[in-house]
């Protein structure tokens, strides 16, 4: 099975898709003037993010509900499963999160395609 990992921005609007995640109650880096031209590809990104308690626990509780999301769905032969995991642009913490889940997911022996959609808008 081939999971399609998307970020995205609400503010361009929202992708089809069979699983939405929702990145906007995690901690903002674009808040963070050293932070703002940086991307959840950066490092300092993803540490800022990381570094609060609460963002870190929801998103290893996203990485365990999508982990048995895709077990499931491969379990029923599904062929593909889309995932996208928003934030207000698209630029910081929806990228950190799919990335983080792309890894994982990989990790565990999944095929996974990763697109950043709005990460030059954000």
């Amino acid at each position: 099975m081939l999971i399609e990992i998307t970020s995205f921005g609400h503010k361009y609007g929202q992708p089809e898709a069979d699983v939405m995640l929702d990145m906007r109650c995690l901690e903002n880096p674009y808040w963070v003037p050293a932070l703002r031209e940086l991307s959840g590809l950066d490092v300092p990104v993803r540490k800022y993010i990381l570094q609060d308690n609460d963002s870190a626990a929801y998103l290893q509780n996203m990485l365990t509900l999508v982990e048995m999301q895709a077990k499931l769905a491969a379990r029923r032969g599904c062929e593909r499963l889309r995932i996208a995991v928003g934030c207000t642009g698209g630029r910081h913490r929806s990228v950190t999160a799919a990335v983080l889940l792309a890894e994982h997911l990989r990790a565990e022996g999944h095929t996974v395609n990763l697109h950043h959609r709005d990460i030059e808008r954000g």
